[in-house]
């Protein structure tokens, strides 16, 4: 999981004021404080009492509400003092910069942190996060992007060190779209959703039932395991699989189960398929060792 080369992390223990210090052998400094105007002043007080630009992630259990600011006190600050509606309850911060002042931080420039703010909104999604602060993508100019994405890759990493994400995003346009993003994009492709059946697994779109699955990924691709109801249904070809990623596969099951040649395969307690998506835009489905090109079954090319 820590694929990070030779980048190296350190991290004090949790002192008195509850607040932990971390950093890494690259750019990251990195404080978790509680909710509490004591620990703000003191992070505040070692950044001598000057602005430091940097992002900063607000946890309520599961629900995280992600910022980013040019001060990241004047913006704690507001947070304490007019707490946000969509997360009042807050109880834990992490504050992430490079330990530089404004004039001197990579974290200086709006749309490296935007950014990364966009890229934590989806990274902790993808760890079911309940995200509710909004983000968007933001169009780099070629020296930004280096930043961006060296940032990036330490702020993967001190998160795994923290143990706040278990997951990385997928590289190669396989990321998974979530929930919200998800509708948006059937929507806009004239699909017809049942709102009252729409859920985190299942919804039914163009009246028929579906199955939500974005998959594992593994050396074969992304494995999608059917047991239970999901393999009765996959059995008697009464439904289709979603499949969240590169384009979005929306492919009947009466499609896949043509894959799947060996006759005691519905036996046994669970199959599994996999979904390999090639360099060329091609999607193909493996059972076993049979493959099928379900790449027309993609919503968008």
């Amino acid at each position: 999981m820590d694929n990070h080369g030779t980048l190296g992390y350190f991290e004090n223990p949790k002192n008195g004021s509850e607040i932990t210090r971390a950093w890494t052998t690259g750019q990251l400094r990195l404080w978790k404080i509680p909710n509490s105007r004591k620990a703000l002043e003191i992070v505040h007080k070692e950044f001598g009492h000057q602005d430091f630009p940097g992002i900063y992630i607000l946890f309520d259990r599961q629900k995280v509400y992600i910022g980013e600011a040019k001060s990241i006190y004047n913006r704690l600050l507001q947070h304490h003092e007019n707490p946000d509606a969509k997360i009042k309850q807050w109880n834990q911060t992490i504050i992430i910069n490079d330990g530089r002042i404004a004039t001197q931080s990579l974290f200086n420039d709006t749309v490296v942190r935007r950014s990364l703010e966009n890229h934590l909104n989806t990274l902790l999604k993808t760890n079911k996060y309940n995200v509710v602060s909004q983000a968007s993508p933001q169009i780099a100019n070629p020296s930004q992007q280096p930043i961006i994405n060296l940032l990036q890759r330490e702020i993967d990493y001190v998160l795994i060190k923290q143990n706040v994400i278990t997951k990385l995003l997928a590289e190669g346009g396989q990321q998974e779209i979530h929930l919200d993003e998800l509708k948006k994009i059937l929507d806009s492709k004239r699909y017809e959703i049942d709102e009252s059946a729409w859920s985190a697994y299942e919804a039914v779109v163009n009246r028929v039932k579906v199955f939500i699955r974005p998959g594992s990924e593994k050396k074969k691709g992304w494995q999608v395991t059917f047991r239970d109801r999901f393999k009765k249904a996959l059995e008697e070809e009464e439904g289709s699989l979603l499949m969240p990623r590169d384009g979005i596969l929306l492919i009947p099951f009466s499609e896949i189960k043509k894959a799947i040649k060996d006759p005691n395969a519905f036996g046994q307690n669970t199959i599994d398929i996999y979904i390999e998506f090639q360099s060329e835009g091609k999607a193909l489905l493996w059972y076993k060792q049979t493959s099928i090109d379900v790449t027309s079954f993609k919503v968008v090319n």
